[in-house]
């Protein structure tokens, strides 16, 4: 959309410059575009606008953006604390199905079909050795989801869920600002530290 289609910069040229400026000192409750214009439409009426004043806001606005782009807006402590709960739940609940887990029924024709050289050749006959890969990994896959091995899959999935929550939890400071995990300190204490 052209700037002159747009209502707001329709609006912009009618506004005074206190009303401008109001842009720019509760810049946080505005979009950046609308901040961004008001800026520029006092410079083109000769309002002069301070550079620690554009320098803020340009670092908000870079904040935010760097904020919008993350993967997740939560503060990181709460996904670490996420992964810990989540490692905690998994790790118990694979120890509760190890314990109460029954053991795995028997075959229910008596024999396991995997142990008969004639069941072997003849899945190999009509698949090839793809067929008995197949059903080789069925079976290694089903048996994952069953009695103790369930205990296992479980455990295995809970760490690698919770490591990856922790590991962006502890890096998502690392790739924003810079500034964000750092306290605020009066210009005053700066001076006394060095």
């Amino acid at each position: 959309m052209h700037p002159s289609d747009d209502p707001f910069y329709a609006r912009l040229l009618t506004l005074s410059d206190v009303e401008l400026c109001h842009y720019i000192q509760q810049y946080s409750r505005y979009k950046a575009d609308a901040v961004h214009a008001a800026i520029a439409e006092l410079r083109t009426r000769g309002v002069p606008v301070s550079n620690e004043a554009l320098s803020e806001i340009s670092r908000y606005f870079m904040r935010q953006e760097a904020q919008r782009r993350q993967l997740c807006h939560c503060d990181p402590r709460w996904l670490r604390w996420l992964s810990y709960a989540i490692f905690t739940l998994g790790i118990c609940s694979a120890v509760l199905i190890y314990v109460t887990a029954s053991p795995p029924p028997q075959y229910p024709l008596g024999y396991d079909p995997f142990a008969s050289k004639k069941y072997l050749r003849d899945l190999e006959l009509y698949g090839g050795k793809i067929n008995i890969l197949a059903v080789e990994f069925r079976q290694w896959f089903d048996r994952l989801w069953r009695g103790q091995n369930l205990s296992y899959t479980i455990a295995c999935l809970t760490v690698i869920f919770s490591y990856i929550l922790w590991f962006i939890g502890s890096h998502s400071t690392l790739n924003g600002d810079p500034h964000s995990e750092k306290q605020y300190v009066p210009s005053d204490a700066r001076s006394l530290r060095n």
